[in-house]
């Protein structure tokens, strides 16, 4: 007997982690809870969020619902389809604590940290902007408080300090969507052990840790931390700089042997490089977009150097 079983997400991250839903022998995927589509771009065009597109791509025949405040409606939603089991990942609502409590099996959470820390929405940017050497998947009891239930299962994953947020978002949710499928059948069997989390060890993070204004690399910023904007804001918000009035955003880089004494930010061309110069050391720039112009490689851009 198949359990009934609600996914709710939103983001990449929860991509991989639905596709393992639907392919399993334990789960008939009920429904899928996702955030209602928004305007992107200029043109504003009405968008799905990534779990919307990949079902509207993969033409899975399964009802998907989008409300703008799951609060509001999750009662409605628990008496339509009942669920046994509710698997949570990237969706970006706080449920409420009715929705929580009301499976037999619970709601589950993957979360893209080592749990307790780096509680909350960003979990991944931080962990690269922080320099951490160690990152994974936890799997936890949903409670009514973020990020804090009693761990089920975790996975470490070790850094090498060139990820960037999109390449290790892939590689955490496919980590977390193998963790899932190794623990949920001994989990329905009532076979696995929760523990809770450390609370004198928990650290958070929020959106604003990763605002555009936050994305800016400045003439005092460190360098290594510079290195690390670059990888941790890619693709969103892409860290940036202020030249003569003109945004470039940076895409990628890796920090330069050169040493340059200079008084304030600028591009410089050096042994066919394209190098920009901070306080205490120099990147040296190979991807990146000057506002109003296409991202490109460094070899297009070296008039910028004439421009600092």
């Amino acid at each position: 007997m198949k359990i009934r079983t609600i996914f709710i997400g939103s983001g990449e991250f929860a991509v991989p982690i639905l596709d393992k839903l639907l392919h399993s022998d334990l789960i008939e995927l009920t429904a899928v809870i996702t955030q209602p589509d928004k305007p992107v771009g200029r043109k504003q065009i009405l968008t799905a969020t990534p779990v919307g597109e990949f079902l509207q791509q993969s033409s899975i025949n399964i009802p998907i619902e989008k409300p703008a405040k799951i609060r509001l409606e999750s009662q409605i939603l628990l008496d339509k389809y009942q669920p046994e089991l509710i698997i949570v990942a990237s969706y970006g609502q706080i449920l409420p604590e009715e929705l929580l409590n009301y499976p037999k099996y619970k709601t589950l959470n993957i979360h893209g940290s080592i749990l307790p820390q780096l509680r909350g929405a960003v979990p991944v940017q931080m962990s690269i902007l922080n320099g951490l050497e160690k990152i994974g998947v936890s799997i936890q009891r949903m409670v009514y408080q973020m990020d804090a239930g009693p761990l089920i299962g975790t996975k470490e994953k070790l850094l090498n300090g060139t990820e960037t947020t999109d390449i290790l978002m892939y590689e955490l949710a496919q980590d977390g969507a193998e963790l899932l499928e190794e623990i949920l059948p001994a989990w329905i069997a009532g076979e696995v052990e929760e523990h809770p989390q450390e609370e004198t060890k928990a650290t958070y993070c929020y959106k604003d840790d990763i605002s555009k204004e936050k994305a800016e690399i400045k003439f005092d910023t460190d360098i290594k931390l510079a290195e690390r904007m670059i990888r941790a804001f890619n693709p969103w918000p892409v860290a940036w700089v202020s030249v003569n009035s003109k945004m470039i955003k940076i895409f990628k880089a890796i920090v330069s042997e050169h040493v340059e004494s200079s008084e304030g930010l600028k591009f410089i061309k050096k042994d066919k490089k394209l190098l920009l110069c901070l306080e205490n050391g120099c990147l040296e720039v190979l991807e990146l977009q000057e506002e109003g112009k296409k991202r490109d490689e460094f070899k297009n851009y070296f008039y910028l150097a004439n421009l600092s």
